[in-house]
């Protein structure tokens, strides 16, 4: 008996070392997508500072594109100031990165990136603290607006 669960075990030993090795390399690859400064954080649910979270189901996402960053996200808040007569809502802008900075911390496997970009009328501070996994959270701090908080994963850019 000791032997059968011996080879049931050794058969799975193959799958076992491919999983650790993609999972290794997927590791990998989201230090290099955030060092790169080419990668997009699609949200997939937002927390505004006084309310409880909403999941989203259209997609949504930061994408940073070498020295450039595009915001398309929802915002859920209180607004300090807007422009007379507008109905655009949402944080929206594609603007020259200011700040980007990368801080590792090696002891609890995480990244923090901490990214500005002003717009005419707007200052935006995000920072993004994600593990390897790419999973990780946003949060998004502006002149105009209360801070918000997004949940979501770093990906790759579609080419």
């Amino acid at each position: 008996m000791k032997q059968l669960a011996l080879i049931f075990l050794m058969s799975f030993m193959p799958f076992v070392h491919a999983f650790a090795q993609e999972k290794e390399s997927d590791e990998k690859e989201i230090l290099e997508l955030i060092e790169s400064k080419q990668f997009k954080f699609t949200a997939r649910s937002v927390t505004p500072l006084s309310g409880s979270t909403i999941n989203l189901t259209s997609t949504y996402d930061l994408v940073v594109d070498s020295a450039e960053v595009e915001a398309w996200l929802p915002f859920y808040g209180r607004a300090y100031q807007t422009d007379y007569g507008s109905t655009e809502g949402g944080i929206k802008f594609k603007e020259k990165v200011k700040v980007f900075d990368v801080e590792v911390n090696e002891k609890k496997e995480t990244y923090i990136v901490r990214i500005e970009a002003d717009t005419t009328r707007d200052s935006y501070k995000i920072i993004i603290h994600t593990g390897k996994s790419g999973y990780g959270s946003m949060s998004i701090t502006s002149n105009r607006r209360q801070s918000v908080s997004y949940y979501g994963i770093i990906e790759a850019l579609e080419e």
